[in-house]
């Protein structure tokens, strides 16, 4: 899969300085970095062939159910093209007919960029304010059959503002039955 994943990214980033060339704002884009890759898979089984292939080489992984789909983000043990450590593998949700394979490359930019904000700059742009539940927000830029999603987080960290909200829940659960214990307590002994 590192073969095809790179195949990808190379031309990704090919259509991505070809498209960046056009712009108003030509400076803005040149300095943006990629920091993970979506690649979209067409079944379960799919993805779960090519988790197995991820898996063997990544250091973390986080698997999330999230919009009735499987996502896991792996973090690989060495980078890809255009130095990319970060995979996100996203199973296509049922019914779709999305593409499969490279969806998108996330880059970082600063807090607060919005749609409205690029599409000032240059009204040419195609691009949206998107978001995939409560931590994860971008907006989206259209170019050429492909996506670049300007983020102001990463991907891991999403992973952790969800993961630390499983903690919170299981925190509170915990506190609560003691609470509810330490009152019958009280309770059989008044």
């Amino acid at each position: 899969m590192h073969a095809e994943l790179n195949a990808e990214i190379n031309n990704y980033q090919f259509h991505w300085k070809d498209w960046i060339l056009h712009r108003v704002h030509r400076d803005y884009f040149e300095q943006l970095q990629p920091t993970a890759v979506g690649w979209k898979t067409a079944d379960m089984a799919e993805f779960d062939k090519r988790f197995a292939v991820l898996r063997a080489h990544s250091s973390q992984i986080h698997l999330a159910w999230i919009n009735k789909r499987w996502i896991a983000t792996c973090i690989l043990r060495e980078p890809l093209a255009w130095n990319i450590r970060v995979v996100k593998l996203m199973q296509r949700r049922t019914g779709s007919t999305d593409k499969t394979g490279l969806d998108h490359i996330d880059f970082m930019v600063g807090e607060g960029l919005t749609a409205a904000h690029l599409k000032g700059q240059d009204p040419e742009l195609e691009v949206t304010n998107e978001e995939n539940g409560e931590h994860c927000k971008w907006v989206s830029v259209w170019f050429k059959g492909s996506e670049a999603k300007l983020r102001s987080d990463t991907t891991v960290d999403v992973c952790i503002a969800e993961m630390q909200d499983v903690s919170k829940e299981l925190r509170d659960s915990v506190l609560q039955h003691h609470a509810r214990n330490q009152s019958q307590a009280n309770t059989e002994t008044a």
